[in-house]
């Protein structure tokens, strides 16, 4: 019989992150997969949308304004094409969620969700090393997760940082400031617990044009709350409070959808699975963005849930229209819609 996965206190979190030498529990619930591939991150491309249109007042832009405009009517059978960049990590990205799939659902507009990975581990390369960008300051953590939990509050949305963590990383500087040598560090990919399974499951989930039903499932299984430790549930059973015990049951009510056939699918083609997540972050690399959520629009990014609004406006430049009839996977009505739309 199979030891359950342990149950996660700080006492145990302060063991795992005393420094980068400890080995995250084995968790009996994640499939052994292939190993990642050695990649990084593509790199700076002078020709993606923000360098093209760069103004800065000195240096003239290569291309004026934004790029044409669709003036053919849109259609159920003729809709708007988007793409919208998701990271299984990322608090911002599912805190758009609701109105992602409620744009998907109500409106003539296509969206296809391209799985990437986080950037705390976007290269595979191996080894460890700091957090990068904004999250190498030591405001933007702790910012973050209480910006978070405000956020779904204002949106509406349910929200809970999930425990464990998709991501192993120290987060915590304790009693230090900015923090002990390993504060903020990430623990190296084949280290990594979670993370690149339920990334490759979102890739396998693209391939079969299914990505949003995975996301509208799995995200919020892992960021909602719905499977806690701070449930009533999870509080007295900690197997019910662990959402990786979960994730196949909540990707098998996607229609389309089945969590066996996923993972032999991805033993079976691991190159075929991870070159989605690649050519995902290649076309990141195109609008020269590198966050997440990122929607786009004839290579135009928009970043991050509080951007939707100014994405809209430029749907509806395109000619934005309503779905006579909602279509699955379907959402409740966003809090947070703006008007005239």
């Amino acid at each position: 019989m199979t030891d359950p996965f342990p149950k996660i206190t700080p006492e145990l979190y302060d063991e795992l992150n005393a420094n980068l030498d400890t080995t995250w529990p084995h968790d009996p619930v994640v499939p052994e997969l292939p190993p990642m591939p050695t990649t990084d991150d593509p790199g700076m491309n002078q020709n993606a949308f923000l360098w093209t249109h760069f103004n800065d007042n000195v240096y003239p832009p290569r291309d004026e304004g934004v790029p044409e405009r669709r003036t053919r009517i849109v259609t159920e059978d003729d809709p708007l094409e988007v793409d919208v960049y998701w990271s299984m990590r990322s608090p911002y990205s599912y805190l758009a969620l609701n109105r992602i799939v409620w744009l998907n659902s109500n409106y003539n507009v296509e969206v296809n969700i391209r799985p990437v990975l986080p950037v705390a581990v976007r290269s595979t390369k191996g080894g460890s090393g700091k957090a990068g960008g904004l999250f190498s300051l030591p405001y933007k953590v702790p910012d973050s997760v209480w910006d978070t939990r405000r956020q779904g509050k204002y949106l509406g949305v349910p929200f809970q940082f999930p425990v464990p963590d998709p991501i192993w990383q120290v987060w915590n500087p304790k009693d230090k400031v900015p923090g002990p040598d390993n504060w903020l560090s990430v623990h190296p990919p084949e280290k990594q617990p979670y993370i690149f399974w339920i990334t490759r499951l979102a890739c396998y989930a693209s391939l079969k044009g299914k990505a949003i039903e995975y996301i509208n499932q799995v995200s919020y299984l892992i960021w909602s709350g719905v499977v806690s430790p701070k449930s009533e549930e999870g509080s007295k059973d900690p197997a019910k409070g662990h959402w990786p015990n979960y994730v196949k049951e909540y990707m098998n009510r996607a229609d389309g959808l089945d969590y066996d056939e996923a993972i032999d699918y991805i033993r079976a083609n691991p190159e075929e699975i991870d070159q989605v997540w690649i050519d995902n972050a290649e076309g990141m690399a195109r609008t020269g963005h590198g966050g997440v959520p990122l929607m786009v629009i004839h290579n135009e990014p928009f970043f991050g849930g509080d951007r939707f609004d100014q994405f809209l406006w430029r749907l509806r430049e395109n000619g934005l229209t309503r779905r006579p009839a909602p279509r699955a996977p379907f959402a409740t009505p966003p809090l947070r819609w703006p008007a005239g739309f």
